[in-house]
């Protein structure tokens, strides 16, 4: 059995190999960053956000009008030969670089980058946040129940194979065990409106519809970038990005059940404990002659009797979660579409 695979199976806290001095060595602290200013958390994991929409916006004004646009999203008008566009990357500095086509900015106005749309036209827009330069969620760190106990801080790999980690063994004596790991709910969702997208002060545009996709990307980051794929995360996520009065469909995989449902339900049962009962607060008054409730006022004048209100807790928005046990990337997917028929 070679050398590395016998080392594999003793408990250590710091692993050392001698290695020659050609071999390529990468660090990874728990949690860190990687090229490109992408950081991820305490358990490895990177989250990105990928969206590609089409929208449809009309011009009902006699004059035409140049549309600004946010840089941070490609986008490229799709009428005549396609050429006004602008598209970006990510350098390994992290800076997000856009290319703009001649076009655009031959057309520009103001040293504003955007699009003209004529008089009465119609006009479809693609807008995308592409991998190269994806938009990067900030996850959450895991909280275990231990303070760090027994956590993984830093992984060095050379040439891929996994030779040295350092382990928080900072604990005491009386403590054999102090948790168990249960799926955590690691980000918050982004709730985007038709008014927060498109905010235009200018009445003469109008957004007739949107339709795209959004992919969520969750990767595992030292397993991932490794030959040694040893290290697994198990935890829980919500739709990155929910978009308020549109339709959402084609869930890919399907999501394992709503928020309301992983609050209220499963993490209690999960961790083997019972949610908590509301009970009903009844409070009663004192009895005695000085001041006895009627419906009349001090003037003799009846009023009616105070309607009852029913008292419901309020819910929020539901939106789906997945429960994720993982060893390297996944992909999770929807669609979303609106159309003006739905109101703004």
């Amino acid at each position: 059995m070679p050398v590395r695979k016998v080392l594999s199976l003793l408990f250590v806290f710091i692993l050392t190999l001698s290695l020659p001095s050609f071999v390529v060595a990468d660090d990874y602290t728990l949690p860190g960053s990687i090229s490109g200013g992408m950081t991820y958390n305490n358990i490895g994991l990177l989250g990105e956000i990928m969206v590609n929409l089409n929208v449809t916006l009309v011009n009902t004004a006699p004059y035409p009008k140049f549309i600004v646009v946010n840089p941070r999203y490609d986008f490229k008008v799709l009428r005549g030969n396609g050429t006004e566009y602008l598209y970006n990357n990510r350098t390994p500095n992290g800076d997000i670089v856009g290319h703009v086509s001649w076009e655009a900015l031959y057309r520009s106005v103001n040293y504003l980058i955007g699009f003209w749309i004529a008089p009465y036209e119609t006009v479809v827009v693609n807008f995308r946040i592409n991998s190269n330069a994806s938009y990067v969620v900030p996850l959450l760190d895991y909280k275990d129940s231990c303070g760090g106990l027994g956590r993984i801080t830093q992984l060095t790999y050379n040439d891929g194979n996994l030779t040295s980690m350092v382990i928080n063994n900072k604990g005491n004596l009386q403590d054999l065990v102090c948790g168990s790991v249960y799926p955590q709910l690691i980000n918050r969702p982004i709730f985007l409106s038709l008014r927060t997208m498109f905010p235009l002060l200018d009445k003469d545009i109008e957004v007739l519809g949107y339709r795209g996709k959004v992919t969520f990307r969750i990767t595992n980051v030292p397993n991932h970038y490794n030959r040694d794929k040893v290290f697994h995360v198990f935890f829980a996520v919500a739709q990155p990005v929910i978009f308020l009065g549109a339709k959402t469909y084609d869930y890919y995989p399907n999501y394992t059940m709503t928020y309301h449902q992983y609050i209220s339900e499963f993490i209690w049962k999960y961790r083997g404990l019972q949610p908590p009962k509301r009970e009903n607060v009844s409070v009663s008054l004192p009895q005695n002659d000085l001041f006895k409730l009627t419906n009349s006022l001090l003037s003799g004048v009846k009023v009616g009797a105070t309607p009852k209100v029913e008292r419901k807790p309020y819910k929020g928005p539901d939106f789906p979660v997945w429960i994720i046990f993982m060893g390297d990337q996944v992909n999770l997917t929807y669609s979303v579409s609106w159309n003006n028929n739905s109101g703004r």
